[in-house]
């Protein structure tokens, strides 16, 4: 996936449409932390500039290696 809105992918590919398309179990956990930030260019007024709400699940789940990491990341590395 590119950094394009997510509005502009296919709707059968959205997070938040398979979601409620396929049910959690079958999300990977990016797609859910991607649900749960709403952010990037296209959801907040702030965003993350060039990226979208899903790169940016991966990119935090990539920084703390899952899911786990960052259940015991300490708030300092939270906000960097």
């Amino acid at each position: 996936m590119s950094s394009e809105r997510i509005r502009s992918w296919p709707t059968k590919e959205r997070p938040r449409e398979r979601l409620i398309a396929e049910g959690p179990e079958r999300l990977t956990d990016a797609d859910l932390l991607a649900i749960i930030l709403r952010i990037g260019s296209g959801t907040s007024r702030e965003g993350v500039p060039g990226t979208n709400a899903y790169e940016a699940a991966l990119s935090i789940l990539r920084d703390f290696r899952g899911l786990r990491g960052l259940d015991r990341a300490r708030i300092h590395d939270l906000l960097k």
